[in-house]
């Protein structure tokens, strides 16, 4: 997913003159004015960070989306994983009706199908289940930003309040392995062989995320000690 985003990143950003030839244009000020407001529907919703891996309990969680735009693209699967002292005590995992059609590109990266998800709850409908699932635990996944995004857009549509703080597990991996080559989940677990059936299947993906969490939180725990 990472190599997919940053492309757009790059497509989208008018410094990189290699891909546009970018001209500033002169925008009436009463239309900079009404472009600069802030607004629900491009405006990524906001979080607490958690920048270290401390905490014992928590819930990892991997959404598998329509696309990268949560405000334009929505969820098609949930899986979690709730860890509570340490140890695993419960998980979640349900596909999702989008209300959107599936695009091939997405059916071939995630392999849900439109078919699959034909007759699915919506995320309206499944939203409170998950909420009372995660409770006030902080959150866990890996490029939080994406899944978060996702969570607080839909949790927003629905009326509902989420305020847990959240862990990112690409940013730690970035500070506390450092002799890895790349950080994405795929080459993570087979670095540290953890065990990854199914990727790009929401709760696989979680599974394999926790146990990537605890691997640097036993190094993060040791480093204190020193």
């Amino acid at each position: 997913m990472s190599g997919y985003m940053d492309y757009f990143i790059r497509k989208s950003d008018p410094n990189k003159n290699e891909f546009f030839n970018y001209r500033p244009q002169r925008i009436p000020e009463e239309l900079r004015r009404k472009r600069e407001q802030p607004s629900v529907e491009t405006d990524r919703p906001k979080y607490v960070k958690i920048r270290e891996p401390e905490a014992a309990s928590y819930v990892v969680l991997d959404f598998e989306t329509t696309g990268m735009n949560c405000f334009a693209n929505r969820i098609i699967e949930i899986g979690a994983v709730k860890v509570e002292d340490d140890e695993v005590s419960d998980t979640f995992t349900t596909l999702i009706d989008p209300k959107q059609h599936i695009t091939s590109f997405i059916r071939q990266k995630v392999h849900i199908t439109n078919e699959m998800v034909a007759g699915q709850p919506y995320i309206e409908d499944v939203l409170p289940d998950f909420v009372e699932f995660i409770g006030d635990l902080p959150i866990v996944a890996h490029n939080a930003s994406f899944d978060m995004s996702f969570l607080l857009a839909s949790a927003q549509r629905a009326g509902i309040s989420i305020e847990n703080p959240a862990i990112d597990t690409l940013s730690l991996s970035r500070r506390y392995n450092k002799e890895c080559a790349r950080h994405n989940l795929e080459y993570l677990t087979n670095y540290f062989g953890i065990e990854l059936k199914n990727a790009h299947r929401a709760y696989f993906d979680a599974a394999a995320t926790q146990k990537l969490y605890e691997i640097i939180r036993k190094k993060y725990l040791a480093l204190k000690e020193v």
